[in-house]
């Protein structure tokens, strides 16, 4: 009996020049359009984090001024920078109009900002690191999604030569049936009805061609791939014990989730949000510069140059209490970024027992779908025996092979189960990209 069960799962055994799990998984990894948004997204923290460094060196803009003015203490000003005065001669309330070019570079340098731009380095930082986590998480779902549409497309294609071996075992049951009416031990009424039964195998296995076809373009679509893409999906769906321990599952988890990780960046963000509050209670010192030729005349004339250097020291000492609230309120984010951490190991731990105990239902049920095989296939050995001899009818005979058909469903359905629920596991202890090539070792 066990001989043709293992015939069944030779049909799922694939072929090793097609399209096997790991390069699915890889191709993903490259092409999927939510992996490549995250690297892009990566890119611009990293951006951010260098772009906050460079905050801490000095400005230097080049600039180029013009300006014409009939406006008294302005009008004085332009001239001034350009010639000297003579008060015998100048007019101040109506010194007319007069224009000024003036061309000139100009430097700041942040010297104390109260530690603002460090801690907004620091803050750029750890945003790269949350990305980073970021990117591992839409990893780890890109590949629980390809390996459930590549365990989808296996046993579609399962389901496939399962309907092929029906529709094998209906032509079968005609022949025979045939046999009988023709030998006069039978009644045409039998060989119509089994002819009907191929006709009804024939449409399941049409159904389950095409749902292959679908399976393939969703797996296609998981991979990043256009719907249109044909592939051949071939591997193996065939059992192996895994053997899972579920506390050891729930330590790797905490550690290994990056959503847990990320928050664990979060906690660290809001704990140097409270030091950029406390930042605001501190001076602000900076230096500036200036050097610029001026002329009346036409730009870039040199008829006068003039620089300016100089410190500026800045200390807030009322801002209607607007810095306590900054304070507090970031010592309220910290504090509920604890509270994030504490209910999201809870809910990473109940994921894990989930998937777990799935795990072991599916095994469970595995096992209990091959017996029934093996039930099956003996009932119809035996019932065929019956028919031939004229001890059986034709409905007895094809009510037991759809018995069979529908056990060889569950079995297929029970493996892919099975796998998927492995997948699961590793899905929620976070560690399913290292060890997804462990599903069809």
């Amino acid at each position: 009996m066990k001989l043709k069960l293992l015939l069944l799962s030779a049909f799922l055994i694939g072929n090793a020049n097609a399209l096997t799990l790991e390069e699915a998984v890889q191709t993903a990894l490259e092409k999927n359009n939510l992996i490549k948004a995250k690297k892009l997204e990566l890119k611009e923290k990293e951006l951010d984090f260098k772009i906050s460094k460079l905050r801490l060196l000095p400005r230097v803009d080049f600039y180029s001024e013009y300006n014409k003015t009939t406006d008294p203490p302005y009008a004085i000003m332009n001239r001034m920078e350009v010639k000297k005065l003579d008060p015998r001669v100048t007019d101040f309330n109506d010194p007319t109009k007069f224009q000024l070019f003036k061309t000139g570079v100009r430097a700041t340098v942040p010297i104390w900002m109260g530690g603002k731009l460090r801690i907004a380095v620091d803050l750029a930082e750890k945003e790269v690191k949350a990305s980073k986590k970021q990117l591992k998480k839409s990893k780890e779902e890109v590949v629980y999604n390809v390996v459930k549409a590549y365990y989808g497309a296996l046993t579609a294609k399962a389901f496939v030569k399962t309907a092929e071996l029906a529709v094998r075992d209906a032509e079968k049951h005609l022949k025979d049936a045939e046999t009988v009416y023709r030998a006069g031990l039978g009644v045409k009424s039998d060989f119509l009805r089994a002819k009907v039964y191929l006709e009804r195998a024939k449409e399941t296995l049409v159904e389950a061609k095409s749902n292959y076809e679908i399976a393939k373009r969703a797996l296609a679509v998981a991979m990043g791939l256009k719907p249109t893409t044909d592939l051949n999906v071939e591997g193996e769906l065939t059992y192996r014990p895994f053997y899972l321990d579920l506390n050891e599952l729930i330590e790797t988890a905490l550690k290994s989730r990056p959503e847990l990780k990320e928050l664990k960046v979060r906690l660290k963000q809001s704990e140097d949000m409270e030091r950029l509050a406390r930042s605001d209670f501190m001076p602000n010192v900076a230096a500036f510069g200036d050097y610029f030729m001026a002329a009346d005349t036409a730009p870039w004339n040199k008829e006068n140059s003039s620089w300016t250097f100089g410190l500026q020291v800045t200390f807030n000492l009322f801002d209607g209490g607007i810095k306590f609230k900054k304070l507090r309120k970031s010592r309220l984010t910290k504090l509920k970024v604890q509270e994030y951490i504490e209910r999201a190991e809870k809910g990473v731990a109940f994921e894990v027992a989930r998937a777990y105990y799935r795990f072991l239902e599916a095994e469970q049920k595995l096992k209990l779908a091959q017996a029934s095989v093996e039930s099956a296939e003996e009932s119809l050995r035996i019932v065929e025996k019956r028919y031939k001899n004229g001890l059986a009818t034709i409905t007895e005979l094809l009510d037991t092979q759809t018995a069979l058909n529908e056990a060889r469903s569950n079995y297929v359905a029970a493996l892919s189960l099975y796998r998927t629920a492995v997948a699961e596991v590793y899905h929620a202890a976070g560690i399913l990209e290292e060890k997804y090539r462990e599903l069809v070792e």
